[in-house]
């Protein structure tokens, strides 16, 4: 699971990548990063909030009912998206290795 989360971020920094230098308070369209392999949902985000979440490289923005309670714990939710935590362990682990930031 936690390599589809993986997956969906690197894309996501790419279209970060691609607004640097704008306000941060404009908004863009990234990619859910759950679990779900099939998931093609998107999130309205600002560059801001986007850059917050990112701060810690076992988070992720997922769709609110995409959620994962055995893998993963809610940091912060609002109408658009929740920031999700992975639970420590292998979920955290692979979050930390594979994370673009470094």
């Amino acid at each position: 699971m936690a390599e589809n989360e993986v997956a969906s971020r690197e894309f996501n920094e790419e279209i970060e990548g691609a607004y640097r230098g704008d306000p941060p308070s404009n908004r863009i369209d990234i990619l859910c990063e759950c679990a779900a392999k099939m998931c093609d949902r998107t999130i309205d985000i600002t560059l801001e909030e986007y850059m917050q979440v990112r701060m810690d490289s076992v988070q992720f923005a997922v769709v609110p009912d995409h959620f994962v309670g055995n893998i993963e714990r809610i940091v912060y939710e609002n109408d658009r998206f929740a920031v999700v935590a992975k639970r420590e362990g292998t979920p955290a682990d692979v979050a930390r290795d594979d994370d673009p930031r470094g």
